[in-house]
């Protein structure tokens, strides 16, 4: 089974540009993505139409219910958690180069100008909002999906997306006053261990090296982590290394052996150990729970 037959079908592409309207959940196609951890290939954001799903993103568990916009950031990681049956949601994603090539330039505009502290990424939008971007999304997939293309097919796909972002924006803009975003001192330190966290989770599973970067110390940052996420540092960097991992692994042309060497363990036996003792699972073993189908939404 090739790529483009595990993607589910209320998803529509082209090379840049994936579109997903999902008007009912096929739970067989969907089963693969859950509980299996993904970097986003792509930005932009999906809207939950009906039904709820529950996600991960940075170690941080959300629930998306019917007017729930969740933009997606490139390069984060997400793990679908759950998806009820009766779940509807439509979104799109989008390559930046593809999107410079085509002369939409948004790379500098506030739709992709979030980052991962102090911003939230999750809005409740009302009726008319979700109906004019469902809309905007039927359209967009109608012109994707044409079989018997338009004069000027390019233009107006790239035109159509371009209003989407346009509107999308202005969502994200009435929802999200940059200005008014102050964190109090827990949060901001919370914040820069996430991010350094993010930055440096291949390299590095000492909490005296976060610590030390955030010239605190290691119990200070234990104790504020504790308060504002609810678990310790040391537990979310354990987390994060093993979603690393199981990401590394859940690619075919990536052995144990390379998985071990990307993450910087000593040997593969240490990294054996490590895995299995934060999955249950041995990487082997999680390796062949994942070698068949798609296990990312976006």
């Amino acid at each position: 089974m090739n790529e483009q037959e595990r993607i589910p079908a209320g998803i529509s592409t082209i090379e840049g540009i994936s579109v997903f309207n999902e008007k009912s959940i096929n739970m067989e196609e969907y089963a693969p993505m859950i509980n299996k951890p993904f970097r986003a290939e792509t930005g932009g954001f999906f809207l939950v139409t009906s039904g709820a799903m529950r996600l991960q993103c940075n170690l941080e568990t959300l629930t998306c219910t019917r007017g729930c916009i969740y933009f997606i950031i490139q390069g984060f990681i997400y793990t679908i958690e759950d998806i009820s049956e009766d779940c509807t949601f439509a979104g799109i994603t989008m390559d930046t180069d593809f999107l410079m090539k085509s002369g939409i330039h948004v790379t500098g505009s506030e739709l992709f100008q979030m980052t991962a502290s102090g911003i939230n990424h999750q809005y409740s939008i009302n009726d008319s909002e979700v109906e004019m971007i469902t809309t905007m999304l039927d359209i967009l997939t109608a012109k994707l999906t044409n079989s018997d293309p338009l004069y000027f097919q390019k233009e107006v796909i790239q035109h159509q997306l371009m209003a989407l972002l346009y509107e999308t924006g202005s969502i994200f803009r009435k929802y999200n006053d940059f200005q008014s975003i102050k964190l109090n001192r827990k949060e901001d330190l919370t914040a820069r261990f996430l991010d350094l966290l993010r930055l440096h989770v291949k390299s590095e599973r000492s909490l005296q090296f976060y610590a030390n970067r955030l010239s605190v110390t290691t119990g200070h940052l234990t104790k504020v982590i504790k308060q504002v996420i609810g678990k310790p540092a040391g537990e979310l960097i354990d987390t994060a290394v093993i979603t690393e991992a199981q990401i590394l692994l859940s690619n075919p042309a990536v052995s144990v052996a390379q998985a071990a060497e990307e993450l910087q363990f000593s040997d593969q036996s240490f990294f054996g150990k490590y895995f299995k003792k934060h999955t249950g699972l041995s990487p082997s073993t999680y390796k062949q729970t994942v070698k068949n189908g798609k296990n990312n939404l976006f």
